[in-house]
């Protein structure tokens, strides 16, 4: 049940993404700043300032805000590295996301995360009128889906759009800016971007070193369902970026959207050295079901990733790895290791993974607990 309630959730970020947005995030950055701006003094009243989210949209919040809403976007594990592992102010969230925290370590760390109110989506849709019931100052929403941007500033909720759009190793850091800038504290990520941003390029200096010759031609499956898989295709979207992160291949050769759907017939075709799952909850399908040609419908027996054993996948850390979250530096150094282990034989990933969540998070993880989210869904 909770793995179907994160796929439910990453479904509609994947959706809204590819249908509702372009490419790239409107006001994403290279250096981890934000393009989002405070108003000068005067431009709203004493109580409230005006920013520019990642929409474009001019937007007039509370100079101190209180209560905040999310609608369906996974911005909880960025909310709480901002806050040092903690949800303050945060009173809404959808409950698929609520349900899929459950399966990570945010219920020891910010057990408050846990109580919010969830009754403001009904089936998975919006409802305006039970949102105004609990009183947020402002919600935080995805920049693409305008549908809902239109709902808030009809109900006079002002809204802050954040864009799920670009390279998921730059899209957190652009989240983060852009919070600094809605509670105006400019300056108050630098420390744990920079930290972020120099495991990403260690990694990707380690895999750079990887020969064009020995380069792995790798294909992500985020999903599958009946028969189709989906994988991360040639268009730039969450898997593109990751595979370019990697100095991977795309097994997927030829496909022309972001998420593609296909068959086994077309996997077999393909034939990559390495299948990496989307990971627990939003895959629908397990590293073990595919090396014991389990999975009803997606016969994978005949790959040489399958019979090599050369098939992984990850744990949910704060949310699923391979969409945008403040875990990416991790993902960055977990999916060069599983690819390329001779590069990053001195890196240990649990030590890493504990470090990291101490800075970030403010928390310390178990080994245990850090094994766990490397280790993968196996079943």
């Amino acid at each position: 049940m909770k793995k179907a309630i994160l796929a439910a959730s990453l479904a509609a970020l994947t959706t809204v993404g590819l249908v509702l947005g372009g490419c790239s995030a409107p006001n994403s950055s290279t250096d981890g700043s934000s393009q989002a701006s405070s108003a000068a003094p005067g431009a709203a009243s004493d109580k409230t300032v005006t920013i520019t989210d990642h929409a474009g949209n001019s937007v007039e919040i509370p100079a101190n805000i209180e209560r905040i809403a999310v609608d369906e976007i996974p911005i909880a594990s960025t909310y709480l590295a901002y806050n040092d592992g903690k949800a303050p102010k945060l009173i809404g969230m959808s409950q698929s996301v609520v349900g899929a925290l459950k399966d990570t370590v945010v219920p020891e760390m910010a057990p408050e995360l846990m109580d919010v109110e969830t009754n403001y989506f009904e089936n998975g849709e919006l409802n305006v009128e039970a949102l105004l019931n609990i009183k947020p100052d402002v919600v935080f929403y995805n920049a693409n889906n305008t549908e809902h941007y239109e709902q808030f500033k009809a109900a006079g909720i002002p809204a802050v759009g954040f864009s799920t759009q670009g390279d998921p190793t730059q899209v957190y850091a652009d989240w983060l800016r852009l919070l600094e800038q809605v509670f105006q504290e400019p300056g108050k990520m630098d420390e744990k971007i920079a930290y972020g941003r120099q495991l990403i390029d260690d990694a990707k200096k380690r895999s750079a070193q990887v020969s064009e010759a020995e380069r792995k031609r790798a294909l992500i499956i985020f999903n599958y369902s009946n028969g189709t898989a989906r994988v991360a295709g040639d268009t730039p979207f969450f898997g593109y970026y990751w595979l370019q992160t990697a100095n991977a291949k795309n097994a997927a050769e030829g496909t022309s959207q972001g998420l593609a759907p296909v068959n086994a017939e077309q996997i077999l075709a393909w034939d990559p050295d390495v299948v990496l799952i989307g990971g627990a909850g939003q895959a629908n399908l397990t590293v073990d079901q595919v090396l014991n040609n389990s999975a009803e419908g997606l016969d994978l027996s005949g790959l040489r990733a399958v019979k090599d054993k050369q098939v992984y996948s990850n744990e949910l850390g704060m949310w699923s790895w391979f969409t945008p979250n403040p875990d990416a530096p991790l993902v960055a150094n977990w999916l060069g290791k599983t690819l390329y282990p001779d590069e990053f034989s001195d890196v240990d990933l649990v030590k890493q993974v504990k470090e990291y969540y101490k800075l970030i998070y403010n928390f310390d993880l178990s080994d245990d607990q850090a094994q766990d989210i490397l280790r993968g869904s196996t079943s």
